[in-house]
């Protein structure tokens, strides 16, 4: 997935095998746009997503075991994809939220 993304044009970073990991890559430098899935390494990633929200970073929630309406109650201008999904899928979903947010905060 880095690769595909890498390749659409995207700076990756990550990815990141746990909570922990993640939180200390954001508190070190808050990302543009994220890829979560629900869960890393057995962890609910909603420490994650509370603070990549409150912070104004869009979110593309990457899953095969999250209910999207779920997370859309409570993170409103997050994305979501199923696993598994076309490279091109995500992709346009990313973009769209990474214009989406560009859109909101101009």
């Amino acid at each position: 997935m880095a690769h595909t993304l890498e390749d659409a044009g995207f700076t990756v970073i990550g990815p990141f095998e746990n909570v922990s990991d993640s939180l200390e890559a954001i508190a070190a430098e808050m990302p543009d746009g994220a890829i979560l899935d629900v869960q890393l390494d057995g962890e609910d990633v909603e420490l994650v997503a509370n603070s990549l929200n409150q912070n104004g970073v869009p979110i593309v929630f990457h899953s095969g075991h999250a209910k999207p309406c779920e997370l859309e109650a409570r993170f409103p201008d997050s994305r979501f994809c199923g696993k598994p999904c076309t490279p091109t899928l995500l992709i346009d979903t990313v973009a769209d939220a990474l214009e989406s947010a560009a859109a909101r905060s101009a």
